[in-house]
């Protein structure tokens, strides 16, 4: 979607901030209502405002509560059917898809992409229990973050000459040593194994952190010298003041991580298996697949467009930028 916004570069991150921000405010007003209706605990989890009007006896709002719900829903739905074809065109187009994800009918449109996810929406909504549907989705969505928060480390900072992957194993080691510390402190404090477990991981993590500010530099254009694009399309210098950058680098990046995995330690044990299965299976999926195909890992982008060369030829494409806007 960053293709069809005007100034993409500024516009998308001050755009995501002012959306969380806005929306965090509406969530925290909608909670204290909720919480001054009812407590807490006896707050409904499939049905919060109808029930809790209907609790104090205000029917009419419960029924106009009820009916917001049940009209929103399907446009929530219809609003993820229409993005997830664009990402899984984004992702064919950099080839950590099959092409089939990338292809268009005679009328521009991702038919192929669009079938396969409303089939994929359809199996798993029908077989797949709400609950651990709920828990992967929220999961998913905070694993992003943090994947997210760790690319932009990467991409802003440049390890040593002499030991050129400091900074990839600091990263790694500091999303590992939160994730364990947040899953020994809320499933295994009680044990002397959870406490253990979670001092080692407190040590590993300040080290990281003071060997990253200590010994990798921030780069002089956005990727560095080994993740910027082969090519040089589409460099961008880190002086410039034409582009959003992030404040109080590595830290918020790194604070980030750190709560998100917090959040994602707050499943149950089933809930954090599911979710290593599933994070198990792309990385499979990836290591099979992905980086044999992806074009940054094979000469970067060439075309103006993004686009590249394709046995399969160019018709099956378009530039993102022909997609037509979402309403």
């Amino acid at each position: 979607m960053s293709h069809e916004a005007i100034d993409p570069q500024r516009n998308m991150p001050l755009s995501i901030v002012y959306t969380l921000g806005i929306v965090t405010l509406l969530y925290v007003a909608a909670a204290l209502a909720l919480t001054g209706m009812q407590p807490y605990t006896d707050i409904s989890d499939v049905s919060g405002f109808p029930a809790a009007f209907k609790s104090n006896d205000m029917n009419w709002a419960a029924q106009i509560a009820a009916f917001g719900e049940v009209f929103t829903l399907p446009i929530v739905v219809l609003i993820s059917v229409m993005a997830q074809p664009r990402l899984q065109y984004a992702l064919a187009k950099d080839g950590l898809l099959p092409p089939i994800f990338a292809r268009v009918d005679q009328n521009g449109n991702l038919w192929w992409g669009t079938v396969i996810a409303g089939i994929g929406m359809v199996l798993i909504a029908s077989f797949v229990p709400f609950d651990h549907l709920n828990d992967m989705i929220c999961a998913g969505i905070l694993i992003a973050f943090a994947m997210t928060d760790t690319s932009l480390v990467l991409m802003r900072y440049d390890s040593p000459d002499h030991d050129e992957g400091l900074l990839d194993r600091m990263m790694l080691w500091m999303n590992l040593t939160c994730f364990l510390w947040s899953v020994s402190v809320t499933h295994f404090w009680d044990y002397l194994l959870g406490k253990l477990v979670a001092l080692v991981c407190t040590y590993q993590f300040v080290r990281s952190m003071y060997r990253l500010v200590r010994k990798c530099t921030p780069v002089e254009t956005f990727g560095g010298k080994t993740r910027v694009s082969k090519n040089g399309v589409g460099d961008m210098s880190m002086t410039s003041s034409e582009y959003f950058k992030t404040p109080l680098m590595p830290y918020i990046p790194c604070l980030g991580i750190f709560v998100n995995l917090y959040l994602v330690a707050q499943l149950d044990l089933l809930g954090i298996g599911l979710l290593l299965a599933y994070l198990g299976f792309v990385a499979v999926f990836y290591f099979c697949y992905g980086i044999r195909h992806s074009v940054g890992n094979n000469g970067g982008w060439g075309t103006d467009d993004g686009s590249v060369d394709s046995d399969e030829g160019s018709s099956l494409y378009i530039s993102s930028t022909s997609l037509p806007p979402l309403a």
